[in-house]
């Protein structure tokens, strides 16, 4: 009697919503890598701030000269992580793109769907009415006879 609702892009449907959340997990793993070089650069720096603000104790020349290369290694340590950091920012940009596209992709067949099951629902209730217009007029049709 009634059928039931089918959505014949149903695959493509599954299929968008597959690459939706592919987009979605490889824009958390970019996260998650831009976070943990944020946070290389953070400790990096307090590290930096602790070399500055110890006092020098030793009067070495070679103590001192020591010191300075040890600051400008971690002055390049930093920087490089922070290139590192804006290349991951580039990459998350062309991710986030990338989710908000296949998003994008999923929501217009979601919405198509919508719109056919509702479309669905009119013509079941359609069906329903002539049903029971006719269980009426035939009930008529015997108390007339």
């Amino acid at each position: 009697m009634v059928k039931k609702f089918t959505y014949r892009l149903e695959p493509l449907l599954n299929l968008r919503a597959f690459r939706t959340d592919q987009a979605k997990e490889e824009l958390a793993k970019i996260l998650r890598l831009r976070f943990r070089k944020e946070q290389i650069i953070a400790e990096k720096a307090e590290y930096k701030q602790n070399l500055i603000s110890t006092k020098y104790t030793s009067g070495k020349v070679s103590d001192i000269q020591a010191r300075i290369a040890h600051k400008s290694f971690v002055e390049k340590e930093i920087e490089k992580h922070t290139q590192d950091k804006n290349q991951l920012l580039e990459i998350e940009k062309l991710r986030q793109n990338k989710y908000i596209e296949a998003k994008k992709d999923e929501m217009i067949l979601e919405k198509l769907k919508e719109k056919k099951f509702e479309e669905y629902k009119e013509e079941i209730q359609k069906e329903e009415s002539n049903f029971i217009d006719e269980v009426a007029i035939m009930g008529f049709i015997r108390k007339e006879k």
